[in-house]
């Protein structure tokens, strides 16, 4: 079984791109009446694999639900600083599943098959999905996006860590984290020939993960998904009313 992680922080300044300025952050945003992290936690709650989570970030959400997790931490001020905390608080799991706050529509079976495809040797474990995937769910989704030798693709919300390993390279961690969405920086820590190869579009992945893996000094597997639901975070209102025109659809 699997120790998760909610990462949930962001406060007043994640709510930017939303209507709705009343609440104390994205994680707390009203779906259907519910908070919006409480739809990931009800899939971790159903989940086959997962049987401990810890809860970072904006707790004032918790509040208001039945919904109990098994830790709790206050938001530290950024997903750097969260990241950290949450990987020293589980320094001595082998493996350890973070998940972000703001993918509503995932489901428990998501995430045991991402669990299930992952190496149990591996220190970094990221989960990815085709671009042709995202865009079935949501039509002309403003996502970035890698294009491969094998294909493009968007980056998934589901990563599973070794936490001693990866606290060993904090500093690159840190920098992976403020970059996360900048394809190019990505490509550029993987050398000049990674650059060249990235932009005419022979990078291919068992290359990603041989380099990352020298990087990390630990076996890292990118994970593909067939689920675009694991990559949909909702960034904006038209998101979020698209999610919850999709929920509302499958209560009905």
């Amino acid at each position: 079984m699997y120790k998760a992680v909610v990462m949930a922080g962001g406060g007043k300044e994640s709510l930017k791109s939303f209507n709705n300025q009343s609440i104390t952050s994205k994680s707390a945003l009203p779906i259907l009446g519910k908070p919006m992290v409480s739809y990931i936690l009800d899939a971790l709650k159903e989940s086959k694999r997962v049987d401990k989570i810890l809860y970072i970030g904006d707790l004032e959400p918790l509040s208001k639900l039945s919904i109990k997790v098994d830790y709790t931490l206050p938001d530290s001020g950024g997903l750097f600083l969260n990241v950290i905390k949450a990987l020293e608080f589980f320094r001595d799991e082998h493996q350890v599943l973070i998940l972000t706050s703001d993918i509503p529509l995932v489901k428990s079976y998501m995430i045991d098959d991402f669990l299930s495809k992952c190496d149990k040797s591996a220190i970094f474990c990221y989960s990815f999905v085709r671009k042709e995937d995202l865009e079935k769910l949501f039509p002309n989704a403003c996502r970035t996006y890698v294009r491969l030798k094998e294909g493009t693709f968007n980056g998934g919300n589901l990563i599973l860590v070794n936490p001693s390993k990866i606290l060993a390279k904090r500093d690159l961690l840190e920098e992976i984290v403020s970059n996360r969405k900048n394809p190019f920086y990505l490509a550029r820590i993987f050398g000049f020939i990674g650059i060249i190869r990235y932009i005419i579009g022979t990078l291919d992945i068992p290359t990603l993960e041989a380099r990352a893996s020298k990087i990390l000094g630990g076996n890292a597997k990118a994970v593909l998904m067939e689920y675009p639901e694991i990559s949909f975070d909702v960034d904006n209102q038209l998101q979020l009313e698209f999610v919850e025109e999709r929920l509302g659809r499958q209560v009905i």
